[in-house]
């Protein structure tokens, strides 16, 4: 809960690296991989401008070309097993060549086992963006988020099926350019709880989390507008993951979050977050993904403190043959904005957005995954200025060594 990246949550169309998310098949299990990847997509809406825009702005379309190399390791030695991932993805603007960047991403991480009941994971990921138009207003500005983290956790299988839970976690969000509704962040955390394993693969969970944040670059609080300069957080949550049959599964958590300011109390809040979701396998070939859920996250500015969330997703895919699949998903998202701490007329904000995404993926070769997309995004607000609706049709091609 440090940032409202769920704010993006259902947003398919903002990432021209979409497709590069899908891993070819040569990546599965132990060795070391290079990956390539070229990619061209067509935004017809690049700023999320509002057709009724205030200040007069124009929509702006462009194409955008992306090329990536990475590096994977995969390894496993006795108990313990490696992981390490690193990336470059350059994005490249026909027209609007300001926006041009080169994003650097890694992961890493260690699965430990000191016995085969006391085992964890120690792990760390960087990964740069460009931040979402219809988030970030600065109109033309580029803005990059960095979001990175660290995490340790361990699981100690007590008796039966209780295993004991614990772990930390570091947080860090950071943009290049100022963006005072989302904030550079660093949100550092410990947990604790109890989880229990049923034979027939159920499992029942609860953790505690506590945790102390602090807006990094901003050294003292600002009393004009009730920004802080740090905070602290209390979650507890439960999560149930339930194979009813062989072919569908549930996983459902609930939590209540509290997260209390240490100097202007107006930006405090708390309240319930959670998600049902179902993954049905139909038939051999295809499967859907469905969900509800609630989330809620920090977004400050005068007429809000944080941004209330109610989504609901259905993911479908059909592999057509073993060479061929075709996904599609739909989010619905219903945002409010609450816990304005002055006098606005954006008071009462209320968002409704709305993504979809179909794509068509072909393996010629173990080594090869060829994509091409077509996905629209679209938000309508009850206040001036925040609609619009965009178009991105795209392809791209991926190769794995």
């Amino acid at each position: 809960m440090l940032s409202p990246s769920a704010i993006r949550i259902g947003l398919i169309a903002i990432s021209p690296s979409l497709l590069f998310a899908q891993p070819a098949r040569a990546e599965n299990g132990d060795g070391f991989y290079i990956t390539a990847g070229a990619g061209f997509q067509h935004d017809d809406n690049v700023f999320r401008t509002a057709s009724n825009d205030p200040a007069g702005r124009s929509r702006q379309s462009d194409d955008i070309t992306t090329s990536s190399v990475g590096l994977k390791w995969d390894k496993s030695y006795s108990l313990q097993r490696f992981q390490i991932e690193g990336n470059v993805v350059d994005y490249r603007y026909r027209s609007l060549d300001n926006l041009n960047f080169t994003a650097h991403n890694y992961s890493a991480a260690w699965r430990w086992n000191v016995t085969p009941s006391v085992h964890g994971n120690l792990s760390a990921d960087r990964k740069e963006s460009l931040s979402s138009f219809a988030d970030f207003t600065g109109y033309g500005v580029r803005n990059i988020r960095t979001e990175e983290n660290r995490h340790f956790d361990a699981v100690f299988e007590v008796t039966g099926g209780w295993r004991l839970l614990a772990g930390a976690n570091r947080q860090k969000l950071s943009n290049s350019e100022l963006f005072i509704e989302e904030g550079d962040t660093q949100l550092d955390t410990v947990e604790g709880g109890a989880r229990y394993d049923f034979r027939s693969g159920s499992s029942l969970g609860y953790v505690m989390r506590t945790g102390r944040g602090e807006y990094f670059n901003r050294h003292e609080p600002l009393p004009a507008t009730q920004l802080d300069n740090r905070f602290d957080q209390r979650e507890h949550e439960m999560r149930l993951v339930w194979p009813i049959t062989a072919k569908t599964t549930f996983d459902v958590r609930a939590g209540y979050l509290e997260r209390d300011h240490a100097h202007f109390s107006d930006r405090d809040y708390s309240g319930s977050y959670g998600n049902f979701d179902v993954t049905w396998d139909v038939t051999e070939k295809t499967s859907v993904m469905a969900g509800v859920g609630r989330e809620m996250n920090s977004y400050q500015s005068a007429y809000s403190s944080y941004a209330i969330s109610d989504r609901f997703s259905v993911s479908p895919l059909w592999q057509i043959t073993a060479k061929t699949a075709l996904r599609g998903r739909y989010d619905y998202i219903r945002r409010d904005y609450r816990g304005a701490i002055s006098d606005s007329p954006l008071i009462g904000r209320s968002d409704t957005i709305q993504a979809a995404l179909i794509a068509l993926e072909w393996q010629p070769l173990r080594t090869v995954l060829l994509s091409a997309s077509l996905q629209n995004g679209r938000r309508s607000s009850n206040r001036d200025g925040f609609d619009y609706h965009n178009t991105i049709a795209g392809v791209s091609a991926r190769l794995a060594f």
